[in-house]
């Protein structure tokens, strides 16, 4: 089974647009705003630590935030994860977490998501970041272009593995997200500050999140063992792309890039 894609928009959106805060480009209404919009625009409940979100980012600003940084772990890859085994461990069950650096010692804020209500009411979700000292600050990652180069080995070696598996007859609408270029705009978690190649390499990977998720369903064409374990193998290598693409966008923040700024 593949691992799931927890990717933007819960960590994600705090990342992008704390970033955007913490330079000083939007106010800490917007950072609000952009959470509960990402969670379906409800006013939810969420926490940071003990405290209110808004409460609670003001504390991480106070103890000398500089910059926050998306992790995706998953069991097997805890790159960009800061330690100790605990903090990896509980970042890793999560699929998610947040490096705040600037803190000595830094931080990671793991989130825990909190369902309220029945789906046929319309539920709600409040997600709730636990602040966790961290044992070291991680290097950055290997950035954009490493990731744009990740992202496009891995569709061309997916694409060649399910139209080799006869995917392309029985699942024509995985073969059209893998094949579609014309990107959307990403949603929301990129505030201002990032660069258009980071925007570009975050809708191609919330597109190709999409196709992850539909080819999860089932196994397609695959019906052996063996076509099976290819089709799965390729996947996993596409799914591991998407998650470092959205890491790499999230950590291309440069607020050099913001050209107006919204009024605080």
């Amino acid at each position: 089974m593949l691992p799931a894609l927890s990717a933007s928009p819960r960590s994600g959106v705090l990342t992008g647009w704390g970033n955007a805060w913490l330079a000083g480009l939007v106010g800490l209404d917007d950072v609000i705003t952009q959470v509960h919009r990402a969670l379906g625009g409800a006013p939810a409940p969420h926490t940071l630590g003990d405290e209110p979100l808004v409460l609670g980012l003001g504390a991480l600003r106070a103890a000398g935030a500089e910059r926050l940084r998306l992790v995706l772990p998953i069991p097997g890859d805890a790159a960009g994860l800061p330690g100790p085994p605990e903090v990896n461990r509980d970042a890793i069950t999560a699929g998610e977490a947040v490096i705040v650096v600037g803190p000595v010692p830094p931080l990671a804020l793991v989130p825990g998501v909190v369902v309220h209500g029945p789906a046929v009411e319309g539920r709600l979700e409040s997600v709730h970041w636990r602040v966790l000292s961290a044992a070291r600050t991680p290097p950055p990652g290997a950035g954009l272009r490493a990731a744009e180069h990740e992202l496009s080995d891995a569709i061309r070696t997916t694409t060649a593995a399910l139209v080799h598996l006869d995917i392309a007859s029985a699942r024509p609408e995985v073969m059209a997200l893998l094949r579609d270029r014309g990107e959307p705009e990403p949603g929301p978690g990129l505030g201002p500050g990032h660069p258009p190649g980071a925007h570009a390499l975050l809708a191609r990977a919330e597109r190709l999140s999409a196709l992850l998720d539909l080819a999860a369903r089932d196994d397609g064409a695959a019906v052996t063992a063996v076509e099976i374990a290819r089709r799965t193998a390729a996947l996993r290598g596409l799914s591991a792309a998407v998650r470092h693409a959205y890491e790499a966008a999230y950590d291309a923040f440069d607020p050099s890039y913001a050209t107006v700024r919204p009024p605080r």
